[in-house]
This record gives C-alpha cells, structure tokens and sequence, in this order.
C-alpha cells in the first residue's frame, strides 16, 4: 500500500543563529500539512460532538477531509 501524500512540512524551520555566540537550531519539518489541514478540521467539528459523531469518528473523518483537501490542492 503507498504511503499517503502527507503534504510535506506545514510550518518547516530552517537553520538558524539565535546567539551572538553563532549557536544554531537544527532545521525540523513540523508536523505535516495533512496532521495540520486534519488538526483544522476536527477543530470545526467540536461543536458537534457528541450530538452527531462520537470522537473516534471525528477523528477518522477529519483525515478523510485533510486528504480530499491535499489531493484537492495537488490539481
């Protein structure tokens, strides 16, 4: 089964210098467009539960939203 387009890095930090001494962060991904876009979703949805889904179903269809919203900017 491939792997799922996870949208690459949704809030990447580069290198960087943070001393006078020249001290540098690591460059990290963040977490991915898809964790984030899923993250949005669910967030709107919380006003629902548990009236219309209980939280285990949120959660399923907020990654079913993220990734109709990737493939939907991939076009």
């Amino acid at each position: 089964m491939p792997a799922k387009n996870d949208g690459g890095a949704a809030f990447p930090v580069p290198p960087m210098n943070v001393t006078k001494g020249g001290d540098m962060y690591e460059p990290t991904p963040g977490m991915s467009l898809r964790d984030w876009f899923a993250g949005q979703a669910l967030a709107s949805m919380t006003r629902f539960l548990p009236d219309v889904w209980n939280e285990h179903d949120a959660g399923r269809i907020a990654y079913v939203i993220a990734d109709a919203m990737i493939a939907e900017r991939s076009k």
